[in-house]
């Protein structure tokens, strides 16, 4: 009897390899057909599922290798099929996860996709996959939501670290400042190199130039050559005025990174930071290369290019140069205002103070673009008419031609029964008040001379020239 009965055992165990064999010959044909794009791919996947009907994990299989090829119908097909054969002990998680990510990647309701991956979570809570996945669909609804998503996520899976995944979902929704306080949660020797492309990006654009260096630093330990971490530490460290190790980085960048397309930017900080060692000659040749790949897409402007341009040779007193380029910034900005034309007159007046051959020219050219500048803002033409006045009286000796009068009484007219005048305004209507007393006394007026120190002793009772003139007998 016993040897019958093993006998038997064994003709059942035989039958159930056989069976198994035969199913996963099936499954492996049906794989093969549909990696291959065979012409026989529905057959096979038919003759599969028959085989495998009751076997979620092997349908699973089936509907992942169609996902793979881009073939949604059939993905879809296995994946309810896998479900279906879960039932009705319990649903399965992982066909919920596939019908998620086909949605997310070819449909067009994110919403949808979100509620795949919320039975996925529902099914198999402890499973991160589908936290990982919903948050990163929901982001586009809602970042904030999605962030606490994955702090649910915490509850169940306690080993995930969420705040790395956090970081990044708020940078792909373009919120620099909390991807930026969620990096800082994260441990940066766990971060991988998309992670710390991200922290050192949004770090720098949120102006924390330290821990972008911290994690450019820890970006280029793990790839020297790659652009974007050295490119950002030359940045992070000339904002920090590091400018000897701003410096070490430009060879690095330029000639030591692979795939770096070097734009108008790069140039123009490197420029900065040669400008800023002192290195003149260096930085010009930068400034150039800068000029010359700027364009009306870039981040940084023609015009402010030209402008600091400007400004360094104004620095140098190279004011020839830096009347050129002052010119060709305000030839390119769009909507030049006051300022813009105040600045060309500060550099002629700057100019005609430092060389007394251009004196008269320069000065000249000075007041007629206040004059100018006040006709064309009528709301600066006050502080234009003070200017012009102030630049003028540089010309007369001694007051002898009272060349700056009409100007200042021009500012006089402006101001003196004004309402509520600023302590700017009261600043220039004492200066002017200041100038027509001792043009009065000079001319022998002493009369109008203290009329004018009145008028002042009202604005400022202790000004001392004023009482001066005030005590004269």
């Amino acid at each position: 009897m016993k040897a019958i009965k093993y006998l038997l055992m064994g003709v059942l165990l035989a039958g159930f390899s056989a069976t198994a064999n035969a199913q996963e010959e099936e499954l492996n044909a049906a794989l093969s057909a549909i990696k291959s794009k065979a012409g026989n791919v529905a057959d096979a996947a038919k003759t599969a599922y028959k085989k495998n009907k009751k076997n979620p994990e092997a349908l699973m299989k089936i509907a992942r290798a169609f996902y793979e090829q881009k073939d949604t119908a059939g993905a879809i097909q296995f994946a309810n099929y896998a479900n279906e054969a879960g039932k009705p002990k319990y649903q399965y998680a992982p066909a919920y996860l596939l019908l998620g990510d086909i949605e997310s990647a070819y449909g067009t309701d994110g919403g949808k996709a979100a509620g795949y991956y919320n039975q996925a979570i529902n099914f198999d809570p402890k499973n991160p996959e589908g936290y990982k996945k919903w948050a990163m669909v929901y982001r586009k609804i809602s970042p904030k939501q999605a962030a606490q998503k994955l702090q649910d996520m915490k509850v169940q899976c306690p080993n995930e670290d969420i705040d790395a995944i956090t970081a990044h979902i708020y940078m792909l929704a373009g919120d620099e400042k909390q991807a930026y306080e969620n990096y800082m949660k994260a441990d940066i020797n766990k971060l991988d190199k998309g992670n710390l492309n991200e922290f050192v990006r949004c770090s720098y654009f949120t102006g924390h130039f330290e821990d972008a260096l911290r994690a450019a630093e820890a970006g280029i330990k793990l790839e020297p050559r790659n652009p974007t971490f050295n490119r950002l530490a030359m940045f992070s460290n000339y904002e920090l005025k590091n400018y000897e190790a701003a410096k070490s980085y430009i060879n690095k960048y330029f000639n030591e990174t692979d795939s770096a397309k070097f734009s108008e930017y790069d140039h123009f900080y490197t420029a900065l930071i040669y400008q800023a060692l002192e290195d003149n000659a260096n930085a010009y040749k930068q400034f150039d290369k800068a000029l010359e790949l700027v364009n009306d897409s870039s981040m940084i402007k023609r015009w402010a290019i030209l402008k600091t341009v400007s400004d360094s040779y104004l620095k140098e007193k190279e004011f020839e140069m830096a009347i050129k380029y002052y010119n060709d910034y305000l030839a390119c900005k769009p909507d030049v205002n006051f300022d813009d034309h105040e600045g060309l007159a500060n550099i002629y007046s700057k100019y005609g103070d430092a060389n007394p051959a251009k004196k008269a020219e320069m000065l000249q050219m000075a007041v007629d673009l206040f004059r100018a500048a006040g006709e064309k803002f009528p709301i600066q033409q006050v502080y234009a008419t003070y200017m012009a006045a102030s630049n003028v009286n540089k010309l007369d000796d001694n007051m002898k031609n009272s060349l700056a009068k009409a100007d200042y009484l021009k500012v006089i007219e402006l101001l003196a029964n004004k309402a509520d005048r600023t302590k700017g305004d009261n600043t220039m209507l004492k200066t002017a008040y200041h100038y027509m007393m001792f043009n009065s006394y000079i001319n022998k007026n002493v009369a109008g001379a203290k009329d004018y120190a009145d008028k002042i002793l009202e604005i400022d009772p202790e000004y001392k020239p004023a009482l001066e003139i005030k005590n004269l007998k």
